[in-house]
């Protein structure tokens, strides 16, 4: 990473991750409904992330699966590469749980593979579709470092192992080779929680500022995962009339709050400099001169 990605001085450092799929897609997918999806949703919606981005003068790690660059046109994916970092979660987007570890590490690789030739760098970090881990260790940790990854950001945590440094340690069942880099699962008026989409769209500006604070406490760097619709707050939700009361309540919650997404990241801003996963790791690695 360049110089361009250390937070500036004065700000301390966060990370800002962003999943770059279809949300309404896999939504229907998630109810069994087979979709061909809406590449040009997903292109307005990248549009609007990266002004909003340029605006905060932030740099993301986005994730995406690696069937998604044969949708969405190319240039989008050298554009992304410039100042950002792109991450995968394999070719299909297919949990762990179902792929076993015999075939993650073929599916990883794929998927790796495919967004390094349509944007021409390298994609060092993994991410779990639904960042489901669990019973995965030690085969996760092989199967990445066979398919040629360096940093893993699939698990959520409690704490950190006391061997952690700078919010970084190594993903067990990887002979070192990967970075975990876990996002933080924090205590909070008794309650787990996460900085993640449902966290900026409803929580009050002060309460994300404690959550931040918290994670830093514990050792962790602060880690925002957001989706590319929080950056759309006026576009599509997927919601249909005829879908009964639950579902359109669900749909209500998932995108209530998004219009105020772009203020909180600029408030949260003034503290935090956001930047990327493989910054964070190489930071870590080589701390800066105090």
């Amino acid at each position: 990473m360049s110089d361009a990605f250390e937070p500036e001085r004065g700000r301390a450092p966060a990370i800002l991750s962003i999943q770059l799929e279809d949300e309404l897609r896999l939504d229907r997918e998630r109810t069994g409904h087979v979709d061909p999806g809406d590449p040009a949703l997903v292109e307005r919606r990248l549009a609007r992330t990266l002004e909003t981005l340029e605006r905060l003068d932030a740099s993301a790690s986005f994730f995406a699966e690696g069937r998604l660059v044969a949708e969405i046109d190319r240039a989008w994916w050298s554009r992304l590469a410039i100042r950002h970092e792109l991450g995968c979660q394999g070719l299909s987007r297919t949990t762990l749980a179902r792929l076993g570890p015999e075939r993650f590490t073929d599916d990883a690789r794929r998927g790796r593979e495919a967004i390094e030739e349509v944007a021409s760098c390298v994609v060092r970090a993994f991410r779990a579709p639904e960042l489901a881990v669990e019973g995965c260790d030690p085969w996760l940790g092989e199967g990445l470092r066979a398919a040629g990854y360096a940093i893993d950001a699939s698990k959520r945590l409690a704490s950190l192992p006391e061997h952690a440094h700078g919010g970084c340690f190594a993903l067990e069942g990887s002979d070192d080779a990967i970075v975990e880099l876990a996002q933080p699962a924090l205590q909070f008026g008794g309650q787990t929680m996460t900085l993640g989409s449902a966290s900026v769209r409803v929580l009050p500006l002060p309460t994300l500022r404690v959550l931040f604070e918290l994670a830093e406490q514990q050792g962790f760097v602060p880690q925002l995962v957001l989706q590319l619709g929080d950056f759309d707050p006026h576009g599509p939700t997927g919601l249909e009339a005829e879908q009964g009361l639950r579902k359109r309540l669900e749909h209500l919650l998932r995108n209530a709050g998004r219009e105020g997404v772009e203020t909180k990241l600029q408030q949260l801003s003034l503290r935090w400099s956001f930047g990327t996963l493989g910054a964070a790791v190489d930071r870590a690695a080589h701390p800066p001169a105090a």
